[in-house]
């Protein structure tokens, strides 16, 4: 060393038996090149430092090295020299410069911060440039040149351990080139890999099969919401695990292929994995992609990539619960029962009134009734000719009974009602049999029990308010229902003579009415006299015709409700504008011809009948021996209320009323329907359908009373079965489209992919080094000598033929230490640096045992996999 005045020489540390005592401090920085002491960065040669005097000056025991201009590591024991000129060898020559060693680069991790300034050489007429780079005190240059030798020699003269006799860095491997199956790697990977596959298969099972939740999803049990979480949140996880396993699978079959003798891999297959994990790189870095994509593995991987980002939309098309139909299925329901068809007492009792019995103990029941049927009747009429004004509107209007607007109705205020013409007979063909205009039209209404029934518990239907307002289920129940027949025919006052009070013989001239009517008169007829529409009103010794008590002026109404029991129907008297009479008989049954339907929602519900012909659930394919057309005689005293709360007896006193005008108005003129005028027969068929609604309440699903005779009113209701159908909307995995059946692909896929990482790993049992891994592949390059191969990728990173350069991962045996390198026998025509590393042909037996060494011609060895 140069011990000239005015300089002072600090050792730089003390020698240690420890590499990291010589590791990189924060004045220098050593980038190691491999071990051995033939291992050097070729084509680079020592440039020999040459500075200014150094001015050393030490404050308070720290050393620092002002220096004005310069390069190099700013060390204080290296020698001030004179600027010289380096004589400079081409890339690739043997020729050695004129240096006094030729040691590996010692690199400052700041080497390429371009901050320097130039000036032109003596006056020589040497054009070139010389660079003077800025130093900073107590650091190592930030733009040191790169070179392949430096001060390090200095740095290392004493050989400390760590390093070769010339100071070169010995990496020798202290992990394992591979994990046996009981690390935590293997076993991790493993654990996933098994979480994977299984849910993705249960993922997938569940969206074939579309699982129905019922009572799993609602009150009182799981809300939609918790159950959308958790499905969401499984989705997430075999999502994330099968990317983690997915890019495990990548890591192990590249890391393989570049251990191996006939393959390798490139940088744009090691950029596959974030396809995976950051999908968006394929857009951003879509030149990997172009490389990539066109092998195998890599349109595997943009296949994995693709069903990763779509899993969990997938999941919620195909998975995740959603409200929908399920099948209809068949079954057995039960509803209670309660009393017996048209039993006008429990109807009364059932009327809800502020008046209590005890203050109007004959008449508070009936009171109620007249009230109610008054309500129902004539908001279901204003309804049926509401849909009448609208179809004449449009034009619709027809004489076809099948194409006239529907009788309907309401039951509890939210669940309307609509029946069905039935048994529909030829007006004009009837007209000419009977010589006079005749219309008869019978209308069936669902039987009413089916709502209470349908929300029984026994029946276990969930109801909408249980899936928070948002269910709903459809019923068809085999059980009969009521039907009410309306048969009005035209009469002379011939005709009615003998049944018109004031036209008998023996008329006293007393004048009937409202308050003396009928109990003031004697109206018991030793015989009945024979009438001209006996046989078309079915009068006879057991059924006699009516009795009223005058002849209604134009426009009025009188009502028969002097019936005793027994009798079949109630009459209904009516004068005509023009002042022709017709007489009207009103009649009640159950019919087998029909089965009734109930759909509930949340909003309301609807209650209808189907009487179509080949209708499978109608009460008489069940039942072939119910009889049609067997009137109910129970019925005829609730249309008696139903008669006076709706004002048809008004015309005793030709009260004029309103309704009775309207009906009257209704008259048919002919022997045809009229296109755009219901006819007096469908007007008191829609005004009595609230009867039957009220009748079959709480009354039996069968067509009779099975219960005792002596009784029509059950003290405890009993549980009464029906076969029905049964179609329920409820949480239930699927799509809800017929489009979203294409993700079917995606979690298929996602399965087999899953499940054949899982073999793979369950065969392969070890796992090597995922030299793919950004750390991994990190610490491999910095290991590694530079390539010509990526010339030009230092700062912009790698472009165009980069991308397709192979690389293969190489051993030297002798010292356990693994570098990449690139493969020139599947890159012809790459410029390369040469190596010769010492020791990577030469084995002796000790070395061979090494387990780096062992595993790595294992692998070597192996059959190539397809991928």
């Amino acid at each position: 060393m140069d011990s000239s005045p005015g300089k002072i020489e600090i050792p730089l540390r003390q020698q240690s038996s420890s590499l990291s005592d010589h590791s990189i401090g924060s004045n220098s920085t050593i980038a190691a090149s491999p071990i051995s002491s033939s291992i050097r960065r070729p084509g680079y040669h020592r440039v020999p430092s040459v500075v200014e005097e150094d001015i050393v000056s030490s404050v308070g025991g720290v050393s620092h090295f002002p220096r004005k201009h310069g390069h190099g590591l700013g060390i204080a024991n290296i020698d001030v020299q004179k600027r010289s000129s380096t004589t400079r060898v081409p890339v690739g020559s043997k020729a050695s410069p004129s240096t006094p060693s030729s040691a590996d680069t010692l690199l400052s991790p700041d080497f390429a911060k371009p901050a320097f300034r130039s000036h032109s050489k003596g006056g020589s007429g040497d054009s070139r440039e010389e660079r003077e780079y800025p130093y900073e005190p107590g650091g190592s240059s930030p733009d040191q040149p790169f070179t392949t030798t430096s001060d390090r020699e200095r740095l290392h003269q004493q050989s400390p351990a760590g390093f070769g006799d010339n100071g070169d860095l010995i990496c020798k491997s202290t992990k394992p080139l591979a994990t046996g199956r009981s690390s935590w790697l293997s076993i991790s990977i493993l654990a996933l890999s098994i979480y994977s596959t299984f849910f993705s298969g249960f993922w997938l099972f569940i969206a074939i099969i579309k699982p129905r939740y019922n009572h799993m999803i609602g009150v009182p049990h799981m809300t939609v919401q918790t159950a959308s979480v958790l499905y969401a949140a499984f989705a997430k996880t075999i999502e994330l695990s099968f990317v983690t396993v997915f890019v495990a699978l990548i890591g192990q079959i590249l890391s393989k292929r570049a251990l191996g003798e006939r393959k390798s891999m490139t940088i744009a297959e090691m950029s596959m994995r974030s396809w995976v994990l950051q999908p968006g790189t394929m857009i951003a870095h879509w030149e990997s992609v172009r490389y990539a994509a066109v092998t195998t593995l890599g349109v595997i991987t943009l296949i994995a990539a693709l069903m990763a980002m779509l899993y969990t939309t997938a999941s919620d098309a195909l998975v995740a619960p959603k409200l929908k139909f399920g099948r209809a299925e068949d079954l057995v329901m039960y509803g209670k029962v309660a009393t017996s068809f048209a039993n006008t007492y429990t109807i009364m009792n059932r009327c809800t009134t502020p008046i209590p019995t005890s203050d109007d103990p004959l008449n508070a029941g009936q009171t109620c009734i007249e009230l109610e049927h008054s309500g129902e009747a004539y908001h279901n009429y204003m309804q049926y000719l509401g849909s009448w004004v609208e179809n004449i509107g449009v034009g619709n209007g027809s004489t076809d009974m099948a194409e006239r607007p529907a009788p309907v109705g309401m039951l509890y205020d939210n669940t309307t009602v609509k029946g069905t013409w039935i048994q529909v007979s030829n007006m004009t063909e009837l007209s000419k049999k009977w010589n006079r205009t005749v219309n008869n039209v019978t209308m069936a209404m669902p039987h009413s029990g089916i709502v209470k029934a349908a929300r029984d518990p026994r029946n276990d239907i969930k109801q909408p308010q249980d899936l928070s307002g948002l269910g709903e289920y459809h019923i068809e129940a085999s059980i009969p229902s009521p039907v009410v027949n309306v048969l009005c025919a035209e009469l002379t006052e011939g005709d009615l003579a003998p049944m018109v009070y004031t036209e008998w013989p023996d008329y006293n001239g007393t004048v009937p009415n409202s308050l003396t009517w009928p109990n003031d008169f004697n109206l018991t007829l030793d015989s009945p006299i024979k009438t001209d529409v006996d046989d078309l009103f079915g009068f006879s010794s057991s059924q006699v015709y009516p009795i009223f008590p005058k002849l209604p002026l134009p426009y009025n109404t009188v009502f028969n409700n002097s019936i005793k029991w027994g009798s079949e129907a109630v009459y209904l008297l009516a004068t005509s504008p023009v002042g022709s009479y017709t007489l009207c008989s009103i009649r009640a049954s159950l019919s087998p011809d029909c089965s009734t339907e109930y759909h509930s929602s949340g909003s309301g519900g609807s209650l209808n009948t189907n009487c179509a012909s080949d209708n499978r659930l109608a009460y008489g394919k069940a039942n072939p021996k119910a009889p049609n057309g067997m009137w109910v005689p129970d019925w005829v005293n609730v249309a008696s209320v139903w008669g006076t709360a709706l004002s048809l007896n008004a015309g005793i006193t030709d009260g004029q009323a309103s309704n009775a005008r309207l009906l009257t108005q209704l008259i048919p003129t002919g022997n045809t329907l009229q296109s755009s005028l219901p006819s007096i027969s469908e007007a008191l068929a829609v005004l009595a359908g609230c009867t039957l609604l009220l009748s079959s309440l709480d009354s039996p699903f069968i067509h009779y009373w099975n219960y005792s005779t002596t009784v029509t009113t059950l003290a405890e209701p009993q549980y009464q079965g029906f076969n029905a159908s049964l179609k329920t909307m409820t949480y239930q995995s699927g799509g809800s489209q017929k489009w979203q059946s294409i993700f079917y692909i995606v979690l298929l896929l996602v399965f087999l992919a899953n499940l054949c990482c899982l073999i793979y790993f369950l065969v392969s049992g070890s796992l090597v080094t995922d030299f793919v891994e950004p750390q991994n592949l990190f610490c491999l390059s910095l290991l590694s000598p530079p390539s010509h191969a990526l010339e030009g990728a230092c700062a912009g990173g790698p472009a165009r033929e980069h991308f397709s350069t192979r690389w293969n991962i190489k051993l030297d045996r002798t010292r356990d230490h693994v570098w990449i390198e690139h493969n020139e026998a599947q890159n012809r025509g790459a410029r390369n640096y040469r190596h010769d590393w010492s020791g990577t042909t030469q084995q002796t037996e000790f070395e061979m045992q090494s387990p780096v060494t062992r595993m790595y011609s294992r692998i070597r060895k192996k059959r190539s996999s397809l991928l």
